[in-house]
């Protein structure tokens, strides 16, 4: 029973719920049925794909902050934990795969470990995230880029696998995310 539970509500989450045009509904959603702490202000855009373990699994390991906009279409694997900060921008397409498996190990076991993504701190269209990386304060990840290690704060990375191409300017960013979509 809990089995079917379980599916029942990883489909309602990324079949129903993430297509129907309301952020308020969706937000609460994610609130009750997912157990996420979700800060005012922050809008997660239709089409978001969600890997979870289970009913209320791991939801309370999943926290975002204030005025952080999570855009079209990317992938939230959320079983490892997920910690996003305030005024943060995640372009569509974006990848945080919190989940991998033990390649060494003759059973191939799943593993698990946080990504933490630190306020202002802005993903590019397309970037891929994996496990156990932290996104410093002010980071900029640039499109299409695939990031293993750590990213320190104001750092500019890009390729595959990112690199440090430069720092940002920017020091003490006090901008505000105000982006309220009607119907996305």
């Amino acid at each position: 029973m809990k089995r079917f539970l379980n599916a029942t509500l990883r489909y309602a989450t990324n079949h129903i719920i993430n297509h129907i045009p309301s952020h308020t509904l969706r937000r609460a959603w994610y609130r009750r049925m997912l157990g996420w702490r979700i800060g005012p202000g922050t809008h997660l855009l239709l089409g978001q794909h969600i890997m979870f373990g289970g009913l209320r699994s791991g939801g309370s390991k999943v926290s975002i902050g204030h005025h952080t906009i999570i855009n079209h279409g990317c992938l939230l694997y959320t079983t490892g934990g997920l910690i996003i900060g305030n005024n943060v921008s995640i372009s569509s397409g974006t990848w945080l795969m919190t989940g991998s498996h033990e390649l060494n190990h003759p059973a191939f076991p799943d593993i698990y470990k946080p990504i933490v993504i630190e306020d202002h701190a802005w993903l590019g269209l397309r970037c891929t995230i994996l496990q156990g990386v932290t996104i410093g304060r002010g980071a900029v990840v640039m499109a299409g880029a695939v990031v293993a290690r750590d990213v320190p704060p104001f750092a500019i990375v890009g390729g595959v696998p990112a690199k440090v191409v430069k720092y940002r300017e920017l020091q003490d960013p006090s901008y505000t995310l105000e982006f309220s979509p009607l119907f996305e």
